[in-house]
């Protein structure tokens, strides 16, 4: 019972510690946001995309999100790095983000990304169902070998009786009664 106890609060700490640590990242991307408002406020828009894959997806590695993401941040950088050569400003910041051409450069490569992990998964899932369909095959081969070696009734159809012979085949069933 202590032990349970002990594994309980040792979780509630752990929890705490995350919570804590991830308030501590958010004060600190907020204040990183107020000081490079310009960048913050083009990536946000820019990588709408990503922050929609991100809830989309359940899954646990979250990996639609990483791919999405991973070709909405390359579409993001050219006008992230003019941002970032010319004058850093608010107003240069909505000068791209109004920019029809960069949205749809930015937004465009976020599809990419849906395309990426649409023909990934679908590739994946045809070789996994290949794969299955050769192993059962397989099994089968296996299984018509040993039946041809062992008989029916290794194949599990035949009804059996209380001490597991067959019922169907009587004559090769020993008398129990001999022993």
């Amino acid at each position: 019972m202590a032990k349970k106890t002990e594994k309980k609060e040792a979780k509630k700490k752990k929890r705490s510690g995350a919570k804590f640590k991830v308030q501590i990242f958010l004060i600190g991307f907020l204040l990183l946001s107020a000081v490079f408002l310009p960048t913050a406020v083009l990536l946000f828009i820019s990588l709408m995309p990503m922050f929609a894959a991100f809830f989309i997806d359940t899954t646990k590695k979250k990996l639609k999100t990483v791919t999405v993401g991973a070709m909405n941040m390359a579409g993001c950088m050219p006008f992230l790095m003019e941002l970032w050569t010319s004058d850093h400003t608010l107003e240069k910041s909505l000068d791209i983000i109004l920019d029809p051409m960069a949205i749809i450069v930015v937004y465009a490569a976020a599809g990419v990304g849906y395309l990426i992990d649409w023909t990934l998964t679908s590739l994946v899932a045809s070789m996994a169902y290949q794969r299955a369909i050769s192993r059962k095959k397989a099994i089968e081969e296996r299984q018509a070998a040993l039946i041809e070696r062992w008989g029916l009734e290794v194949n599990g159809t035949i009804p059996l009786d209380a001490e597991g012979f067959p019922l169907s085949d009587t004559s090769n069933r020993m008398d129990s009664s001999a022993y």
